[in-house]
């Protein structure tokens, strides 16, 4: 088999599924109809399939009605990819906070611009929910729950941004980073306050409509958040 014409393959039926020459769902050509197509063989054709599979871009069915179907990546396939990535130790803690340093405050930037009404009742809403239950907490699984509605006060704020590769993104970061820096068992009531009055800051200037005060306040946010937490 020759692994180039493979990897040519490979490359000109990704890039006829990423343009939407070939839509989701769309039964590709049978593996000899392939080969005729492109001069190649059916073992070289069959590798190519594999390869495609491995990526996410066909999902493949075996029995009278099988075949190789275009399967189009979704917000969530990006996400899912980041977290097995970063799961699988291909990404360092330093990485992870540079990156949410990079991301988080574009986001808040662009939200400040381009987030609904509807979208800003939700961001208050969950803010009202962290500092309602900051008056209850009194064990690390209130605190978790908490913590928990912060990393959705981030994940709305990004997909506020309007920006849908900048949410898939923090989406599929934001577990592992809050991993790294909120461990309930650790951060105390203190820490926690500040917490809340950071986003008290950050809704204020998206409310405002603000882009250069939202980027600001978020970045000095996570900054802090991330000192506290022993990151660099």
């Amino acid at each position: 088999m020759d692994t180039t014409e493979s990897s040519r393959f490979v490359a000109e039926v990704r890039a006829r599924i990423l343009s939407g020459e070939l839509p989701d769902g769309v039964r590709l050509e049978s593996e000899r109809d392939l080969a005729v197509r492109y001069g190649l063989s059916r073992t070289t054709i069959r590798a190519g399939l594999q390869s495609l599979a491995a990526s996410g871009l066909i999902r493949r069915k075996i029995g009278r009605n099988g075949g190789s179907f275009v399967s189009v990546p979704t917000e969530a396939a990006v996400s899912d990819s980041l977290r097995l990535v970063i799961g699988a130790g291909g990404v360092s803690e330093s990485d992870l906070m540079e990156t949410r340093l990079a991301i988080e405050p574009m986001c808040a930037e662009l939200a400040a611009c381009r987030m609904s009404e509807s979208e800003l009742a939700t961001l208050s809403a969950t803010q009202s929910e962290m500092a309602s239950a900051l008056n209850v907490i009194g064990s690390p699984a209130d605190r978790r729950r908490l913590l928990a509605a912060n990393a959705r006060f981030h994940l709305q704020v990004a997909e506020g941004s309007g920006n849908a590769a900048l949410a898939a993104i923090l989406r599929g970061l934001i577990g592992p980073i809050e991993a790294l820096t909120d461990d309930p068992e650790v951060i105390d009531h203190a820490q926690l306050r500040e917490l809340i009055r950071a986003h008290e800051a950050i809704y204020s200037a998206l409310r405002a409509g603000d882009s250069e005060r939202a980027r600001s306040v978020m970045r000095k946010h996570l900054s802090a958040h991330i000192r506290l937490a022993g990151g660099s």
